[in-house]
């Protein structure tokens, strides 16, 4: 037989008739064979029942006029057991929580193989994490070390020869470059000054002047605006001046004219004076 034992609250100092009601029901399951009263615990009761099937049921206290004292809850089991009573039934309570035992709250949480010290001691430890570890001098250098790769679909800026061409062979192929290709507007290739053949006959000087070899000039390039005030007096140097000129001229007209007569005078030796008549006539 099992004896199932309630302990509930009432007012102390009263003779106490207590019931068993299943949830919901107007029905007495089962009445205390005995209801005593705590000790030392004023208003503290014991009921006894006896093979009460396991559940839920709603324990009411009377005292001997009939008028209820106290309403608890309890949840019962079929044992010999002390069982406690609630104003809300644990079962109740506990059917928002869970109630899962330890091996239910490790299936839970993905730990149903072992529990979290077991899965934590197949850790690495730092002893076994530094012997996977490279050492220093087992690292990539890019400075000497290849990297095969397997497929490479973004190949931009990849040379095709084996070996990458060097230095002097990139400045070759700059300078060596046709200037026929590069003449596009608003580029340096399309705005840099070139000649039209391989004859290099500007210089820049050290006082950083343009020296050159001048061919030919444009049109009404040398003027006196254009050139400086030194430069007509040097060409007019090498040629005849207006004073020169009028000179040359007044020499000039003292040379005798064709048809033209001059009397000529000369003093011979002896002191004698001699003159004559010289007419120029046209030579023939």
């Amino acid at each position: 037989m099992a004896t199932q034992t309630v302990e509930f609250s009432a007012p102390p100092g009263q003779t106490i008739t207590a019931r068993l009601f299943a949830a919901g029901s107007d029905t007495v399951v089962q009445t205390a064979s005995a209801v005593t009263g705590a000790t030392n615990r004023a208003g503290v009761y014991s009921a006894t029942f006896a093979d009460v099937a396991a559940g839920l049921y709603r324990l009411i206290a009377t005292n001997a006029g009939g008028t209820p004292l106290a309403q608890w809850w309890v949840d019962l089991t079929l044992a010999t057991a002390t069982f406690q009573s609630y104003e809300v039934p644990v079962s109740v309570m506990q059917s928002g929580l869970s109630t899962l035992d330890a091996a239910g709250v490790r299936s839970a949480v993905g730990l149903a193989s072992a529990d979290l010290d077991t899965q934590l001691a197949d850790l690495p430890t730092v002893a076994e994490f530094e012997a996977r570890t490279l050492l220093a001098a087992a690292y990539f250098d890019p400075a000497t070390d290849s990297v095969t790769v397997g497929t490479n679909g973004d190949k931009t800026g990849y040379s095709l020869a084996v070996n990458p061409p060097t230095a002097a062979a990139v400045a070759d192929a700059v300078w060596d470059e046709a200037t026929s290709g590069h003449t596009t507007a608003g580029t340096y290739g399309g705005q840099i000054v070139r000649s039209t053949n391989s004859n290099v006959t500007v210089q820049i000087t050290g006082s950083n002047h343009v020296a050159a070899d001048i061919h030919e000039f444009q049109p009404d390039v040398l003027t006196s605006a254009a050139t400086d005030a030194t430069f007509v007096s040097e060409v007019q140097s090498g040629l005849a001046t207006s004073a020169a000129l009028t000179e040359a001229k007044t020499e000039i007209d003292k040379i005798p004219r064709q048809g033209s007569t001059h009397k000529h005078r000369q003093i011979s030796s002896d002191g004698a004076t001699k003159s004559a008549v010289v007419t120029i006539e046209a030579s023939t």
